[in-house]
């Protein structure tokens, strides 16, 4: 983990210029907590110290965030276990008390459950669809890069909701599944490298919440028809019909079916595919 990152987070734009880093307390706290200096629930005091004592905490909080975001995505691997912990603490941390703050600073009554706007931001960046537009035009080394980025967002994601982390909705892993395993793309290229695996990183992880899903019949927007467009682009259903818009067993198999012909493509598309019909096939639908 070099210091390289965290001077990069002080000073985004260089030449010390400090405009939207984070604060010095904030990398100082990450960087002891990853070293292995301080356990998570003293850190998270540490990190969320400068949003409390200051006198716009509304203003500064979306750079805590989006500093834990760029760690979540840009650090070495290893390191996102540990990152999931820490935002865990920062939920269990007590509110603040804002009463001395003019009321236009005052953040809303929840500032660490839920982790206010954490989400929101996440989804904000990470979350533009249309990053299939750039991905389509880019080979080699590059889109390798690419799609290690992109398939760990997916498991980003999908560990915070399956540890209850940052009220992130389960909604985000049922529609990267269905965008993948249901609908298919009519204008843009073919992207499946990237979208099978992603899908494959929430179906190992939230396996068995999907099943639960499917169990009690959940609704969700994700499974809503494509009937128009999503960012100017068409899709069609796979199966040539649209299934039920709620989660169930049937629509687990109609993508256990997708996935097995997927398992024809070759290299990386092949791998997850049969990564994740394993995953699928530890806990079938009842009979």
């Amino acid at each position: 983990m070099s210091d390289d990152w965290f001077q990069h987070q002080l000073t985004p734009y260089g030449d010390g210029n400090v405009e939207d880093g984070c604060h010095p307390e904030e990398a100082q706290a990450l960087k002891d907590y990853l070293r292995q200096d301080t356990p998570a629930s003293e850190a998270a005091w540490a990190i969320t110290h400068p949003i409390v004592t200051s006198d716009d905490p509304g203003d500064d909080l979306p750079r805590l965030w989006g500093f834990l975001q760029d760690a979540l995505v840009q650090l070495p691997t290893e390191n996102i276990e540990p990152l999931l912990a820490l935002l865990q603490a920062i939920e269990n941390l007590p509110e603040p008390n804002f009463a001395g703050l003019d009321r236009r600073n005052r953040p809303g009554d929840r500032l660490w459950k839920g982790l206010g706007s954490f989400g929101h931001m996440w989804a904000d960046h990470y979350m533009n669809g249309t990053w299939r537009d750039h991905v389509s035009t880019v080979g080699g080394a590059e889109r390798v890069a690419l799609r290690e980025e992109h398939v760990r967002k997916a498991h980003v994601e999908a560990r915070m909701v399956k540890g209850g982390i940052g009220g992130i909705p389960i909604d985000w892993g049922y529609e990267t599944v269905v965008d993948v395993l249901e609908w298919t793309n009519l204008l843009l290229p073919t992207v499946l490298d990237f979208e099978v695996p992603a899908a494959a990183e929430w179906l190992v992880i939230c396996g068995q919440r999907f099943r639960q899903g499917a169990e009690k019949g959940e609704d969700s927007y994700a499974f809503k028809p494509h009937i128009t467009t999503r960012d100017e682009v068409a899709y069609r259903h796979v199966w040539g019909v649209e299934s039920d818009q709620v989660m169930s067993w049937e629509r687990m198999s109609l993508w256990e079916e997708r996935l097995r012909g997927l398992q024809t493509e070759p290299g990386v598309v092949q791998e997850a595919a049969t990564k994740a019909l394993g995953a699928m096939r530890q806990g079938d639908a009842p009979s």
